[in-house]
This record gives C-alpha cells, sequence and structure tokens, in this order.
C-alpha cells in the first residue's frame, strides 16, 4: 500500500496553540482531496479522555506504540511535517531523504531574538533549537511559511486564512482580556497591575509571572486554559484585547477577539501596512495606550474596529485559496 505520512504534534479537539488549529483545518478541507493515502502521525502521548475520540484518517500516537510510529515513517512514499518538534526527533533524522514538505508556524530566531533589548522582565519560552529548524528546512524539498512577515528560510508563502463566523458588535467595556499562552513574546507582564480577565495556562502564568515576576494580579481574574471553554471566556464583559505579541506570526487569536467584539492593542510589528493607532512595544507604551482607550468614545474605537475588521477580511479570508496551494504541494 502507498501512503504519504503527515507528522505533527498535535491536532484534534485538544487545541492548546494555533498549530492545532492549522492542523485541525488540515485535516478537515485538505485531507479528503489528496491524491496519496494519508497516515497522521502525532508525536506526543495520547490526552487522558480521548479514547473515544476518532479522527477523520487514520492516526497513530507516538506514545502508543513507538516501533509501529517509525515503522509507518519507514514504509512511507513521503513524510510531510505539519508541524514538527523544536528539537531533533529520532522518527524525521531516521528519514531525512523522505521530507516533501515542512510547514513553519514561527521562526525560531525571531521567538528568540524578539525579546532581545525589549524590557521584558525573563524570557520565558519553550527550550527552541535553532540548528535543528535549519537541517529539517535543508532536508525539506519544500519549506512552507504560514507567517505574516519575512523569514530567512527560502519558502512558499501560504499564510493562515480565518473564518468570521460571531460577527459580534464592538462591546463598550474598558476591561482587558488576554486569550494566549503565557511564554514571553506574549508579554503577559504588560497586564501588570491592570482590570483583566486571562485566559491561559495557570501552572505556568502563576509559576513564571505572578510568583517568579511578581507582577500584580490584584485586579485580574484568572481562568485555566481549556479550548471547550474558548466561547465562554470570549462571551464574558470585557471589550479590550491584549493582543501585544512580539514576532507573532498569524496571531488566530487576534483575529478571534474582533470575531468576539473585542477591540485589539497590537503590537508596532504586527501587519505594519495596517494603519492603526492602538500598537505599542513595551509595557509603558501598554498602559499609555490602554488608558487612552478608556477615554476613547465608543464611536472612535468602533470606527477602528471596523477599520481592523475589514482588514483582516479582505486579506486573509480566502479558503479556497489555502486549499489549493497546500494541495499543489502534497499533490505533485
Amino acid at each position: 500500500m502507498v501512503y504519504d505520512v503527515y507528522y505533527t504534534t498535535g491536532g484534534g479537539p485538544w487545541v492548546n496553540a494555533g498549530t492545532d488549529t492549522w492542523v485541525n483545518l488540515w485535516m478537515e478541507l485538505i485531507a479528503p482531496k489528496l491524491d496519496v493515502k494519508p497516515i497522521l502521525l502525532i508525536h506526543r502521548n495520547k490526552p487522558k479522555g480521548s479514547e473515544n475520540y476518532k479522527f477523520s484518517i487514520e492516526a497513530h500516537w507516538h506514545g502508543d506504540n513507538i516501533e509501529k510510529f517509525e515503522e509507518l515513517c519507514k514504509g512511507a512514499r513521503r513524510i510531510n511535517i505539519l508541524h514538527g518538534h523544536y528539537t531533533p526527533t529520532k522518527p524525521i533524522i531516521d528519514n531525512s531523504d523522505k521530507i516533501h514538505s515542512n510547514v513553519l508556524h514561527n521562526s525560531v530566531d525571531h521567538i528568540l531574538k524578539s525579546q532581545m533589548g525589549s524590557d521584558v522582565m525573563l524570557s520565558w519560552h519553550p527550550y527552541l533549537d535553532s540548528s535543528w529548524e535549519t537541517q529539517v528546512n535543508d532536508w525539506s524539498k519544500n519549506s512552507i511559511w504560514v507567517g505574516l512577515f519575512e523569514i530567512l528560510f527560502e519558502n512558499k508563502n501560504i499564510p493562515n486564512f480565518y473564518e468570521f463566523k460571531q460577527n459580534l458588535p464592538l462591546n463598550d467595556s474598558n476591561t482587558l482580556g488576554f486569550a494566549a499562552r503565557c511564554e514571553g513574546r506574549k508579554n503577559p507582564y504588560y497586564l501588570d497591575g491592570l482590570k483583566s480577565y486571562i485566559f491561559t495556562n495557570t501552572t505556568e502564568f502563576n509559576i513564571v509571572w505572578k510568583q517568579g515576576t511578581k507582577i500584580d494580579t490584584s485586579k485580574s481574574k484568572i481562568y485555566h486554559y481549556n479550548s471547550k471553554f474558548k466561547d465562554t471566556f470570549y462571551n464574558m464583559d470585557w471589550g479590550i484585547s491584549h493582543s501585544c505579541f512580539t514576532s507573532e506570526p498569524f496571531g488566530y487569536s487576534i483575529f478571534e477577539a474582533v470575531d468576539y467584539g473585542k477591540l485589539p492593542i497590537l503590537h508596532t510589528s504586527w501587519c505594519k501596512d495596517l494603519e492603526y493607532p492602538y500598537r505599542a512595544s513595551s509595557k509603558k507604551e501598554f498602559k499609555h495606550i490602554y488608558t487612552k482607550l478608556v477615554n476613547t468614545s465608543y464611536e472612535e474605537k468602533v470606527k477602528w474596529f471596523t477599520q481592523i475588521k475589514n482588514y483582516m477580511k479582505l486579506n486573509f479570508s480566502d479558503k479556497d485559496l489555502w486549499v489549493s496551494r497546500l494541495l499543489n504541494i502534497y499533490n505533485i
């Protein structure tokens, strides 16, 4: 049997990052149109409570049967990396000659350099290996970059898309909301002392930011992230989104905030071609912009909310183009 392996670190209902969202969209929109049988290989242990979940295509977990996982990689016609580890893994090393495509969801160099010269209290992030990223990309016949800024690797840039399904009007609340991972480049410390709702991994947030850097969370309500409660969080009464992320490659949560009627404070580096006054690149600037928004009329905020929403829809809503460009890589 001829088959292609599609290798990932996540997917299914356990959405913890934008990469998982991307993989789920791939399974829904790309997998049914592939010419060669796809087999999804998930390089992680199966989450608890997942026993009854069935993927739409044949899928295997690395933790269930390592030998089977490696055997499937060895027997594949091609290996396509949907989202790989940021550190070396044996199945990829052993089958480097079969790597047909590698999807880059972020640039390690951008992550590591993003906090140099900034006011960040610490540059906490999961361990990353820049040399490994370069090696895998050299092995791959097709490098696919999904971000909105340029990176050093030669690539076929296929930016993500976003479908607006909520289309809620702008919420007039001045409470801040933060729905993102709490790694350093997401700048969670910008919320220091500000009234906010925080939706993230509470264990990491409390250890790294609340206890580690002693930011003031007395005006914050912190909710542990679970994808099942995303709608609940976004429908709470808050109107300004802390979307001020450094070197953000795409930003599903930025789009989601606008979709749910929240006005984002953006980083100065995100989509520079967009005319938008509510941007910051430091904690001091963020607080200044937030204070400015608190004293801005609802009508003025609606004007800019409409402008950013129209920009997003105009530039990042072509699902059919996204599908066709990926299939042109996988089906050749």
